[in-house]
């Protein structure tokens, strides 16, 4: 995983970047502890998701979800076809719909050879980016770069899918409405039945939405 980039306090004593390395730490636990609970197989994950819960105060998230299939899961998503996606994909979206409104966006794209689309977004993201599943939904998440996004960033995002490894970044994405935020992107190979890397798992958190 990229180490976080270093940040110093501006030269006029402003605090913002102080601030900026807090929440980050804050939400790290979370993010770590989140990758390794999306790993699980179905029936670890239920058993491993009420201490998720309690640890992290996620009070928006059912520890005890009912005991449907992936499949059954899905079919409660408006607008969403669960035949538009394999059977590997359903398992992570259904997880991923069960943490839908933690504070960190979750995203499920694949496979890379078709310019990893995205398969599925959380509500947390959609909110985060202003866009919604249906829009996102089959393009690649380069929709959200715009003038100020750092090649620097990309580029290790690249790296890692390209070898596909792990990868953090932090860099400039755009809303839907034009207006930046400051993200913090994690990327993670997901590997499928067959042994291969199919899918990527994204984590992502807005940690500055001060535009300067």
């Amino acid at each position: 995983m990229a180490r976080l980039s270093d940040h110093r306090p501006d030269t006029d004593g402003s605090l913002c970047h102080r601030r900026l390395d807090q929440l980050t730490a804050n939400m790290a636990p979370l993010r770590d502890v989140l990758i390794e609970t999306m790993l699980l197989d179905e029936e670890q994950f239920r058993r491993r998701l009420p201490d998720l819960v309690e640890t992290h105060q996620l009070r928006s998230v059912d520890p005890e979800p009912a005991d449907e299939s992936p499949a059954a899961v899905l079919q409660d998503l408006k607008g969403f076809e669960p035949t538009s996606v394999t059977g590997f994909e359903r398992e992570y979206i259904a997880k991923m719909v069960r943490l839908g409104t933690i504070p960190l966006g979750l995203t499920l794209t694949g496979p890379a050879y078709q310019d990893n689309p995205v398969r599925y977004a959380t509500q947390t993201f959609q909110e985060m980016t202003g866009y919604s599943l249906a829009a996102l939904r089959g393009e690649n998440l380069r929709l959200l770069q715009g003038p100020a996004t750092d090649p620097e960033a990309v580029a290790t995002l690249q790296e890692g899918i390209d070898i596909w490894e792990q990868r953090t970044v932090e860099l400039w994405n755009y809303r839907a409405d034009g207006t930046r935020f400051r993200n913090r992107v994690t990327i993670v190979p997901l590997t499928g039945p067959d042994g291969s890397i199919t899918n990527w798992l994204g984590v992502q958190k807005a940690i500055d939405t001060t535009d300067d």
